[in-house]
């Protein structure tokens, strides 16, 4: 018998142990949970304060590295900017109060989670809208992509295809739609790719009406005008790629 196993014969010695471990795990839980409590409360306190600064609030989702003036910019991912973004994730309750805001915007956000993550995430936007606001989606098209394999492709359509296979298709070794369309579906984290009659869809069952499509960077609202920052380096093919699509909150 080893002396570990001696031990733990001892009685009182393991209950010793055993409390010590537990009030160690109390005491981490505590302080996880202070963490947590002391978090939430900056954090509602930096919307209380936004909200009173501004008479037309709009927010952001998934604000990456485009922060814009006036808007209450929120991610999932810490970008280190100070109290210029604040943590939000749109699979969970927006920690923020109903009929709140003019506008949501999102820019390539929506595929990150799941078609159920996604429908959550709507139906949160249209919770904290103002009714009438507005919320303008921008997501990659599954329409797109498949339109790939028309028989004759413009030449736009070609510049793409080769542009996206020599950018970002390692294995690539022709230039062919099938590579583009599977790094479409597996790359980047993607869950969910959105074709336009889904999206709509799926606007439309989180209670919004009126969905239009917008190419990007225009809009019939001056607040949604040249939102769209994604891949700036190769607009042509980002506009390409990109379906953007708008609705308001009855």
């Amino acid at each position: 018998m080893t002396t570990k196993e001696r031990l733990k014969q001892i009685s009182p010695l393991v209950r010793v142990v055993r409390y010590s471990r537990e009030k160690r795990l109390a005491a981490r839980h505590s302080l996880q949970d202070a963490r947590f409590l002391a978090g939430r409360t900056r954090r509602s306190k930096r919307v209380e304060a936004y909200l009173s600064r501004h008479t037309s609030p709009k927010l952001q989702l998934g604000t990456g590295s485009n922060v814009y003036d006036g808007w209450l910019n929120t991610d999932v991912v810490d970008y280190k900017r100070g109290n210029e973004v604040l943590y939000l994730d749109v699979r969970k309750r927006f920690p923020l109060p109903d009929n709140s805001f003019d506008a949501v915007f999102s820019e390539h956000v929506i595929e990150h989670v799941t078609y159920r993550d996604g429908l959550h995430c709507l139906r949160e936007c249209r919770r904290v809208l103002k009714p009438g606001g507005r919320i303008r989606v921008a997501t990659p098209s599954l329409d797109r992509v498949i339109s790939l394999y028309a028989p004759e492709q413009t030449d736009l359509q070609r510049r793409y295809l080769q542009w996206a296979i020599d950018v970002m298709v390692a294995e690539g070794d022709a230039y062919l739609p099938g590579f583009v369309l599977n790094n479409f579906v597996r790359s980047w984290g993607h869950q969910f790719i959105y074709d336009g009659q889904t999206l709509r869809h799926a606007l439309e069952t989180a209670g919004f009406v009126d969905v239009e499509e917008w190419p990007v960077g225009v809009s019939g609202h001056p607040d949604l005008v040249g939102l769209e920052q994604h891949m700036k380096s190769a607009a042509d093919f980002n506009a390409y790629e990109t379906m953007v699509l708008e609705a308001r909150k009855p």
